[in-house]
């Protein structure tokens, strides 16, 4: 009988190279060869290799696309999942595995589960794989009943890959964090890592940096940038589960996983973070760096305070040197009765305000009761930049407001 409709449109089929965003959602078009009569026959599978699936280690027992429900594909490197299995990114694996599904009904080779060496697990015809209990031609192969072989056949099915790769989060990076590294820290005992110009540390995806504690905190495994973006089945890696790293270069620890750094995407293919082409800002990475900056006060020396200069400090009265008066230190007010500051507040408004960040954690406001900045004083437990002067997070210094 003589096949009808040979003038068919071609078919593409891109080869899918997903990120940890992605799920793959490749779906076989349900389209028919005609026969004469009217008869309709499916048009045969295409292969669709599982991308990386070239990096699977051979397993002991069988070979390595066997070991995870797959067979060789055509091109003898990568892997593709047996007829009624899907592929599952989190696993890395082809499972759900099902022999009522319609790929297995429509395709599986008639009688083939009353052959021997079924009932041992094989299918021994060339281009075949189990499927069910029975036995399937390989995607791009039809049975032929006339020579009881896998043939390769041209009607084949359309494959469709209906999402796009969306764009990944930028850096987070940490406003001064180079001045971690320079004292010895590393990013990582903060929750962070090595941001791309090797001296800023950037916050692990679903961390928040926490200027008060001045590391990246608050660390969720449920956030969804580590929902959207870790790395499929990278919680099984052997190094993530034993020490707790991330070995492919460009991703770090995040949630129970890893991730790429910002602005990197896992290519699925090549099992490598590579460089991504887009990003996108996402709220729960918002610097602190782009915060409004909020005008200071102007300094309001003491009058007459010039003479507390003479054999005395600011300090000694709750106040620091402004010029060549002194000013009442944030937190405190001046009491002309007992000419001095008084009245100090942990909660005062300007304190609040305006204290430096994590300044209460500094080896010499703990110990010696002092702010060591150049201007700067105390101001309830932790310091505060003086009158005219904002506290700049990148240079982690008191520079005067302009």
């Amino acid at each position: 009988m003589e096949l009808l409709g040979l003038l068919l449109l071609p078919c593409f089929l891109g080869l899918l190279t997903t990120v940890a965003s992605e799920r793959p959602h490749l779906l076989q078009r349900a389209s028919f060869l005609h026969l004469d009569g009217g008869t309709e026959v499916p048009k045969v599978p295409r292969a669709v290799p599982i991308p990386g699936s070239q990096t699977w280690p051979s397993d002991e027992s069988s070979d390595r696309c066997t070991a995870r429900n797959a067979y060789t594909c055509g091109d003898g490197q990568h892997c593709c999942c047996m007829f009624g299995c899907s592929y599952d990114l989190e696993k890395d694996n082809c499972t759900a595995c099902d022999a009522a599904d319609p790929l297995v009904r429509q395709f599986h080779i008639p009688s083939s589960h009353l052959w021997k060496e079924r009932a041992e697990g094989i299918c021994s015809a060339e281009f075949a794989h189990r499927c069910g209990a029975a036995c399937c031609c390989n995607a791009n192969f039809r049975w032929n009943m006339e020579t009881r072989h896998c043939e390769a056949a041209e009607d084949l099915a359309m494959v469709i890959e209906t999402l796009p790769a969306p764009p990944v989060p930028p850096e987070d990076v940490v406003p001064g964090s180079q001045t971690w590294t320079a004292a010895g820290i590393s990013c990582e005992s903060r929750n962070a890592y090595s941001c791309s110009d090797g001296q800023h540390c950037c916050c692990r995806f679903g961390c928040v940096f926490n200027p008060e504690k001045d590391s990246c905190s608050a660390c969720s495994a449920d956030s969804p940038q580590v929902k959207s973006f870790h790395i499929p089945s990278s919680h099984l890696w052997a190094e993530r589960i034993k020490e707790g790293t991330c070995e492919p270069e460009h991703s770090h620890a995040c949630g129970k996983a890893c991730c790429c750094h910002g602005k990197y995407r896992w290519d699925l293919e090549q099992r490598h973070c590579v460089a991504a082409a887009s990003t996108v800002a996402t709220a729960e990475g918002a610097s602190v760096a782009e915060k409004k900056l909020v005008a200071p006060p102007k300094p309001d020396p003491v009058p007459g305070s010039q003479t507390w200069l003479t054999g005395g400090t600011c300090e000694a009265k709750n106040a620091y040197k402004c010029g060549d008066h002194c000013c009442c230190m944030f937190g405190c007010e001046f009491n002309a009765e007992r000419d001095s500051c008084t009245s100090c507040s942990d909660n005062d408004p300007l304190v609040a305000k305006f204290h430096i960040p994590a300044s209460h954690l500094w080896n010499a406001r703990r110990e010696k009761q002092l702010c060591d900045e150049p201007e700067s004083h105390r101001c309830g437990q932790a310091c505060c930049c003086n009158a005219g002067y904002l506290w700049n997070m990148e240079s982690r210094r008191c520079i005067i407001y302009k």
